[in-house]
């Protein structure tokens, strides 16, 4: 997605589409193409620590366990009252209910077939690779550890999160069980969706609305050219100016603001990208 800029001829490479996001074969992808995460299938039971002993099983042969609390602070279903998803009726997604205490009931697969997966502990936002490395009650997508919900009419109630979105196949069909929170990140903060781990690098994208999500990123930096396939790092984004695209790092436009140094402006885009009440632009290389 091109943008004309306000001042000069610096058009945005790296805006996000975050609203039509499609799950199919190993891939999870959005409608725009400089969105590339893996669909990691959910660790299964195997993957179990050698020490850690099994959960109990029930009458049925799926795991039990008394509610908890999950990683984004709400409390899960006892067991007894648990809305266990179809196909697989193991676990239930929203709320978070029917896995041990140290389980997440993910979705594995585009038939919205729900399980128990080992947790991890990478927090909502940050770089993941399975959902088996994100904390209790977070799913991997995007490259990055998201919160669940069941809503997509409505903005998610989380704290740190704001839209609901509905994943879909790559023909357009909505994946059951399978809707996750977009992450209320950063722009201008590197480690706002967690920076370079071990299992990734998590960059804050905005879209045309205004909307921020944590994906997976690139390791380019500053004044390094860029494209869709060679993403820019944390904090930055791959603009065109004169058919050079290079990556820039974000700056808030507003009047005595200075996020870009001594004698570097920040130059805005038209039409704005603004997040909130906030105007962003890029600095100068």
């Amino acid at each position: 997605m091109k943008r004309s800029p306000a001042r000069n001829t610096t058009s945005l490479f790296g805006l996000m589409a975050l609203t039509a996001c499609a799950i199919g074969g190993p891939l999870i992808a959005c409608t725009s193409e400089a969105t590339r995460a893996p669909f990691a299938p959910a660790a299964t039971e195997e993957t179990r620590e050698p020490d850690e002993p099994a959960p109990a099983p029930s009458a049925s042969g799926t795991q039990v366990t008394p509610s908890k609390t999950t990683s984004d602070g709400g409390a899960t279903t006892p067991d007894d009252d648990c809305k266990r998803a179809a196909p697989s009726k193991e676990c239930g997604v929203v709320p978070q209910c029917g896995c041990a205490p140290t389980h997440t009931c993910d979705v594995v697969d585009p038939a919205g077939t729900a399980r128990c997966v080992l947790a991890g502990n990478a927090p909502m936002g940050h770089p993941c690779t399975a959902t088996a490395g994100c904390a209790l009650g977070l799913t991997c997508i995007f490259g990055t550890c998201h919160a669940f919900c069941d809503d997509p009419s409505k903005a998610c109630t989380q704290p740190g999160t704001g839209a609901c979105l509905q994943v879909e196949t790559q023909s357009g069909s909505a994946v059951p069980n399978l809707a996750v929170c977009r992450v209320a990140c950063d722009l201008l903060d590197a480690n706002s969706c967690g920076g370079k781990t071990n299992a990734g690098i998590g960059v804050c994208y905005v879209d045309d609305k205004g909307s921020t999500d944590c994906r997976e990123g690139g390791s380019r930096t500053v004044g390094q050219t860029c494209s869709p396939t060679d993403e820019c790092g944390p904090g930055l984004v791959c603009t065109t100016s004169n058919g050079d695209s290079k990556c820039r790092r974000w700056c808030r436009v507003a009047q005595g603001t200075s996020d870009c140094g001594a004698g570097k402006a920040c130059t805005g885009f038209t039409p704005e990208v603004k997040v909130g009440s906030v105007v962003y632009g890029v600095c100068a290389l």
